[in-house]
């Protein structure tokens, strides 16, 4: 995420959001406090950790454009909440290509009083994660908040590299808005295009003939089937669109686990204002 010059009073950068950053967040604050009870197993002197992991973090504070509004970043949601449920993360690890973005929002996690040791990685997603996994204890606890602006920074070694831990849940946004406006581009692009490395193989198992919502229904299915090959689960009746002001779909927040049961946590926490099924 690239941040604007606009600044807060602590001289750090703001970034820009829209209304619905207050349903991923509250969904994501609802996950972190449900879930306390299991991450309370893994904390503690000689256990494995409970990590949080944020490769798109943002500068952890920004400005609702439709209200000026300041809001936390999922970081810190993230990080409060956890706290605020007696078990706070045994680590954190930032990411984002912007170096800028990284660093405020670990100042402000210094600064809100998050005592959890924090880790800090400049580049794309694809590339932060193996550097992120080389930290990480593999037989602990690791959430992972995957909110990239696009499809394009979405690509599927992100979600492979994470699956490959041993008890890792991840919330990802996947973008409705994208697989929409950029469809057409990337039925002509004929390869080389983000949506291939988002869903590999999509253009094999898709029908070109289709109309363009079934096509595009196409390709998020075609997501869940290789997100479960590759041992996860991803519980595609429960994906949560998120729409706009003017009901435009914006998002899906998508849950994945590598334990099945884990769907019984999002089940709990993933209403809050039903918007619909998957209409595409």
């Amino acid at each position: 995420m690239s941040v604007g010059p606009v600044k807060d009073e602590d001289g750090l950068p703001l970034s820009d959001v829209g209304p619905w950053v207050h349903d991923k967040h509250t969904r994501l604050r609802r996950y972190i406090d449900i879930s306390s009870s299991v991450r309370a197993k893994f904390i503690g002197p000689g256990k494995a950790g409970a990590t949080y992991i944020d490769l798109y973090c943002g500068p952890g504070r920004s400005r609702e454009r439709t209200t000026g509004k300041l809001v936390d970043g999922s970081a810190i949601v993230a990080a409060l909440a956890a706290e605020e449920s007696g078990q706070p993360f045994s680590e954190i690890h930032l990411g984002d290509t912007d170096g800028a973005a990284v660093r405020a929002s670990a100042a402000r996690l210094h600064a809100r009083g998050v005592k959890s040791p924090i880790y800090e990685y400049i580049g794309r997603a694809e590339n932060t994660v193996t550097k992120v996994k080389e930290r990480l204890n593999p037989f602990g606890l690791h959430v992972a908040f995957l909110d990239p602006f696009g499809l394009a920074d979405l690509p599927f070694a992100v979600i492979h590299a994470l699956g490959g831990l041993r008890r890792p849940d991840l919330l990802v946004h996947v973008s409705a808005m994208d697989l929409q406006r950029n469809l057409r581009k990337a039925i002509a692009a004929k390869g080389g295009h983000a949506f291939d490395t988002f869903a590999p193989g999509w253009r094999e198992t898709v029908d070109m003939r289709q109309p363009q919502h079934a096509i595009r229904r196409g390709i998020l299915n075609h997501w869940m089937v290789v997100v479960r090959a590759d041992k996860l689960h991803v519980f595609g009746e429960q994906l949560e669109l998120v729409s706009g002001p003017r009901n435009q779909r914006l998002y899906w927040l998508a849950f994945a686990a590598k334990h099945e049961r884990a769907s019984e946590f999002w089940e709990k926490i993933r209403h809050i204002n039903p918007q619909g099924d998957l209409p595409l």
